[in-house]
C-alpha cells in the first residue's frame, strides 16, 4: 500500500513541475518527484537489497515518464526521462548502501556522504536528460544538463534527509519554543515568496531555520526544511517571490528563476542540516557524558573499596561512599580539605609528609594505613595509588583505592588458630594440580612431615599408597593423579569419607577416613581441593576384631541351633518310641481293673490304680514334649472345624477326674447352656484345658478348690471366655509372663518339689494363639492363680467354614 502511495505521488509531483515550470521555461523550478523516489527508497532501506526496491525503482520509471507524457511531451523524450529518473534514484540508493550500510544522518560524515551521492545521483540523470532532450526537443545540451543537476540535486538534498530521519525516534517531547519556531519559519516563508519581495529578504529564512536546527532534532529539521521548500517552489511557480521578481527586473532569462530557487534552498538544506547533525552530535555527546558520570558515580558509590581522589596539593576533591562512611561525614564536607586533616590515623605528621610529595611521585604505589573509625573501632586499610597526569605528563592527582581487611585478616586468624588446634585431624589443601598449599598441625602428627617439607610441592602421592592410588585409577578408569581423591569433588563439590591408606615419613601405614570437598570462589569456580582425614587405624583394627568375634559367635549359635534341632528330634522320636508301649501298659491295666485276667483283690486293685495314674501322668508328659517338639520345628497343625466348646471342656474334665478322685479337692464346672460355637481343633482345644486344669490340680493343695467356667464374653459377643481358677500356692508378679515360656518353673515350684516339665502353658499359649485368641494370668501369691483364656466365637447360623489347616509355628 504504501509502495502504491508514494509511485502516485511521483506521478502526481513529475506532472505538476513540468506543467507549472515558469513562463518562457522549457525546465521545472523543481523536481520533488525526484527527491520523494530517493526518499521512499531510503525510509524502507532494510528492503533495500529486495525485490521491493527494485520493483520502486521500475515505478519511478514508469510513473515519471507518464507524467511526463501527460504534460505533452513526446513520448521518445517522456520515456528517455523516465529512465534518467530512475538510473537517478538507484544511483543514490546504491551508493548510500554501498558496503551494508544503512543510511543515516548521525554524524557529519553521513551528511558529506549524502551531499556527494547526491551530486552523482544529478550527475547521472543530467548526462541522460541533456542526451534526451537534445535529441528529441533540439535543446542545448550543456544548458539543459547544468539546469536539470541543479533542480534534482536541491529537490533530492531537500527531501532524501527526511526519508533517511523517518526511522527516527523521538529523544524529547515537543516543547513550546518549537512550536514558536515553526509558526515563525512558515509565516515568514509565506511572507517573503507571497509577493514581490527584494531579492536580500530570502536571507532572513536562514536564521530562522538555524535557530531550529539548532534545538530540534535532524527529523523535525528535515521535515522543517521539506515544508519551507515546498511552499517557496509553490509561491515561486505561481509568479511570486523575490527570485521572479528579481528576474524581472532586471530582464533575465526565465530559467534564472529556477536556478535561483534551486540555489536557496541548497543553501537552506546545507545550512540547516549541517547545524542540526552538529547539534544532535553534541546533544548525544552530552547525554553519553552525563551517562557515564552517572555511571561512573554509580560505580564509585556502590563499591565495597573506599575511593578517594586528591589533587596535586593533597586536598580531597571526590570520594566515594564507602570513604566517606570511613571518613564518619557526608563527601560534601570532606572535599576541599586537606587529607591529612580527615585522614583518622595517628601520625599525622608522617601522613603530610607523604601526602606532599604528590607531584615528585614519591607517594609509594602500596600501603597500609590503620584508621580510628568512629563505632568501628580501629580499621587496617590496604590502599593502591596511582597517579593522574596532565598532557605534559605533570602528575596532577592521587587516586587512592583502599580495602578494609580488618575482617579478612581477623577471620583468616581465626580459621588459622584452628586449623592448628585441630591436632588429631589432618588437613591438607591442594590447588587443582595437587600443588599442596595448607599442611596444618594434625597433618604433621600423623604423617611425621613438617609444613614447610611439604607446602608448595606437587607430590601430594607422596602421602598415599601408591598401590592403592593406581588400583582405584583402574577401577574409576582415570590416570593415577589427584583426580583419583577428587573426581566426585569436581562434580557434586565433596565426596563421602573413604578409607584409605595414608604413608607416613617413616614409611609405616595408618588407615585414615579421608573426605575430600572441592573449593570453590564466588563465581562457583573449582580452585582447589580439601582433605579431612581422621586416623582411624584402631578403630578398623577394633572392628576387625570385633567382627571375627562376631563370626565366631555366629558360627557357636549355628552349632547350638543344629543341637537344638538334633536335641527336639530325638525328644520326639523317643517321645514316639515311649508313647507306644505306655499305651499297651495303660490298656492291660484298664483290662486287669475290668477283671480281663480274673477278679482282683482290694489290694491289687489299688496298686494298678497306682500303675495306670502314673502311666497316664506319663502319658500326659510325653504329649507335652511332642508338641512342644512340633511348635519348635514349626509343624503344630491345626484342622478347624466347627465345635461346641462346652463338649470339649466336658471331656476335658472327665479326663481330668481319674486324676483328681483320690485327691480331697473341691471342683466347681459352670458351662453355659448355649451352645459356645468356635472353629477350631477339637483335639487341641481339649489338650489346652486338659493342661489348665492339670496344672490347677497340681499346684492346689488338698482342701482347696479348683473351677471352670465357660461362657460367652459379656463385653464381647464374638469372644468365647474360658476361666480356670484356682486356691493354689499361686503366681509371683515377676514371672505372670514368664510362666508361657517353655520349660519355665517358678522358684515356688522347685522349693516345693512340685512335679512338672514346664511345658504345659507354653503349650496353652501356642494353641489359644493358633485359634485367633489369647491367654492372660491374674494371680496373689499363695492365694491361688486365674488363667483365662478368649477364642473368637462362631454363631448358631454363621455359614460352616471351609475345610482350613493352621499351621502354628
Amino acid at each position: 500500500m504504501g509502495t502504491a502511495l508514494a509511485l502516485i505521488g511521483v506521478f502526481v509531483l513529475a506532472a505538476t513541475a513540468v506543467r507549472y515550470a515558469p513562463s518562457g521555461s522549457t525546465l521545472a523550478v523543481w523536481w520533488p518527484a525526484g527527491g520523494l523516489g530517493v526518499a521512499f527508497l531510503l525510509a524502507t532501506s532494510r528492503d533495500a537489497h529486495g525485490r521491493r526496491s527494485w520493483f520502486f525503482v521500475g515505478g519511478i520509471l514508469v510513473c515519471t515518464a507518464a507524467a511526463n507524457a501527460y504534460a505533452g511531451r513526446p513520448t521518445l523524450v517522456a520515456t528517455g526521462l523516465g529512465v534518467a529518473n530512475a538510473a537517478e534514484a538507484a544511483v543514490v540508493l546504491g551508493l548510500l548502501l554501498r558496503g551494508g550500510r544503512n543510511p543515516a544522518l548521525d554524524s557529519l560524515e553521513d551528511l558529506w556522504r549524502l551531499i556527494a551521492v547526491t551530486v552523482a545521483g544529478a550527475a547521472v540523470f543530467a548526462a541522460l536528460a541533456a542526451l534526451v532532450v537534445s535529441a528529441g526537443l533540439h535543446g542545448p545540451v550543456l544548458t539543459t544538463a547544468a539546469a536539470v543537476a541543479a533542480s534534482h540535486a536541491a529537490a533530492v538534498l531537500v527531501m532524501a534527509p527526511f526519508g533517511i530521519a523517518a526511522r527516527n525516534e523521538r529523544t524529547r517531547a515537543p516543547r513550546w519554543e518549537d512550536l514558536v519556531q515553526w509558526l515563525v519559519a512558515l509565516t515568514l516563508t509565506g511572507w517573503v515568496f507571497g509577493g514581490e519581495q527584494a531579492l536580500p529578504l530570502t536571507f532572513l529564512l536562514i536564521p530562522v531555520l538555524i535557530w531550529g536546527a539548532l534545538q530540534q532534532s535532524v527529523r523535525a529539521v528535515a521535515a522543517q526544511l521539506l515544508v519551507v521548500a515546498v511552499i517557496a517552489v509553490t509561491l515561486t511557480s505561481r509568479g511570486g517571490g523575490p527570485f521572479v521578481y528579481a528576474v524581472a527586473v532586471a530582464d533575465l532569462r526565465p530559467e534564472t528563476v529556477g536556478a535561483l530557487t534551486q540555489a536557496f534552498l541548497v543553501t537552506l538544506a546545507v545550512t540547516t542540516l549541517t547545524l542540526a547533525v552538529t547539534a544532535a552530535q553534541r546533544r548525544r555527546a552530552l547525554a553519553d557524558l552525563h551517562s557515564e558520570v552517572k555511571l561512573t558515580g554509580v560505580v564509585l558509590d556502590t563499591a565495597a573499596s573506599a575511593i578517594v581522589v586528591l589533587d596535586a596539593d593533597a586536598v580531597v576533591v571526590r570520594l566515594n561512599a564507602t570513604a566517606a562512611r570511613l571518613l564518619g561525614a557526608p563527601a560534601e564536607d570532606l572535599c576541599g580539605r586537606l587529607a591529612v586533616e580527615v585522614f583518622p590515623v595517628d601520625d599525622r605528621r608522617e601522613l603530610a609528609r607523604r601526602m606532599g610529595r604528590i607531584r615528585e611521585g614519591a607517594v609509594p604505589l602500596h600501603d597500609e594505613h590503620d584508621w580510628h573509625v568512629a563505632g568501628l573501632g580501629v580499621r587496617h586499610i590496604v590502599w593502591t595509588n596511582a597517579y593522574l597526569t596532565d598532557p605534559d605528563g605533570n602528575r596532577t592527582h592521587l587516586v587512592k583505592t583502599g580495602v578494609d581487611v580488618t575482617d579478612e585478616r581477623a577471620a583468616r586468624t581465626f580459621v588459622e588458630a584452628v586449623l592448628e588446634s585441630a591436632t588429631a585431624t589432618a588437613i591438607v589443601v591442594t590447588d587443582l594440580d595437587g600443588v599442596i598449599t595448607l599442611f596444618n598441625r594434625g597433618a604433621e602428627n600423623l604423617l611425621g612431615w613438617s609444613a614447610s617439607e611439604l607446602v608448595g610441592r606437587g607430590d601430594w602421592s607422596l602421602l598415599h599408597d601408591s598401590e592403592e592410588i593406581r588400583r582405584r585409577a583402574r577401577d574409576q578408569g582415570i590416570e593415577p593423579d589427584v583426580e583419583v581423591l577428587a573426581q566426585q569433588a569436581r562434580s557434586a563439590g565433596s565426596a563421602a569419607p573413604e578409607d584409605w591408606t595414608y604413608v607416613r615419613k617413616d614409611g609405616s601405614r595408618r588407615t585414615v577416613s579421608l573426605a575430600v570437598s572441592g573449593i570453590r570462589d564466588e563465581a562457583g569456580q573449582l580452585r582447589g581441593y580439601l582433605m579431612v582425614a581422621e586416623d582411624v587405624t584402631g578403630r578398623r583394627e577394633a572392628e576387625v576384631a570385633l567382627q571375627t568375634g562376631l563370626d565366631r559367635e555366629r558360627q557357636a549359635v549355628e552349632e547350638l541351633t543344629r543341637l537344638d534341632r538334633a536335641k527336639s528330634d530325638f525328644v520326639s522320636t523317643i517321645s514316639h518310641e515311649l508313647r507306644t508301649p505306655l499305651a499297651s501298659v495303660l490298656g492291660y491295666t484298664e483290662m486287669l481293673e475290668d477283671g480281663a485276667a480274673g477278679p482282683l483283690s482290694p489290694r491289687q486293685l489299688e496298686l494298678v490304680g497306682r500303675v495306670e495314674r502314673n502311666g497316664r501322668r506319663l502319658l500326659s508328659l510325653i504329649e507335652d514334649l511332642l508338641t512342644n517338639s512340633r511348635i519348635e520345628a514349626g509343624r503344630l497343625v491345626l484342622h478347624p472345624s466347627r465345635c461346641n466348646l462346652a463338649d470339649v471342656v466336658a471331656s476335658a474334665w472327665s479326663s481330668v477326674e481319674t486324676v483328681t478322685r483320690d485327691r480331697r479337692l473341691d471342683r466347681e464346672l459352670d458351662v453355659s447352656p448355649t451352645p459356645l460355637w468356635v472353629d477350631g481343633d477339637r483335639a487341641a482345644l481339649e489338650r489346652m484345658v486338659t493342661n489348665l486344669l492339670s496344672n490347677a490340680v497340681k499346684f492346689t493343695p488338698d482342701g482347696g478348690r479348683v473351677s471352670l467356667v465357660a461362657r460367652p464374653d459379656e463385653t464381647r459377643t464374638d469372644t468365647v471366655l474360658l476361666v480356670v481358677s484356682d486356691t493354689g500356692i499361686g503366681i509371683p508378679s515377676a514371672d505372670h509372663e514368664r510362666v508361657f515360656t517353655r520349660f519355665f518353673r517358678s522358684d515356688v515350684a522347685n522349693e516345693r518339689a512340685i512335679q512338672g516339665s514346664g511345658l504345659g502353658l507354653s503349650i496353652v499359649r501356642a494353641i489359644a494363639e493358633g485359634h485367633g485368641g489369647s491367654v492372660s494370668v491374674e494371680s496373689v501369691p499363695d492365694e491361688g492363680a486365674t488363667f483365662t483364656v478368649s477364642i473368637p466365637r462362631v454363631g448358631l447360623w454363621d455359614k460352616p467354614p471351609e475345610p482350613d489347616i493352621f499351621n502354628i509355628s
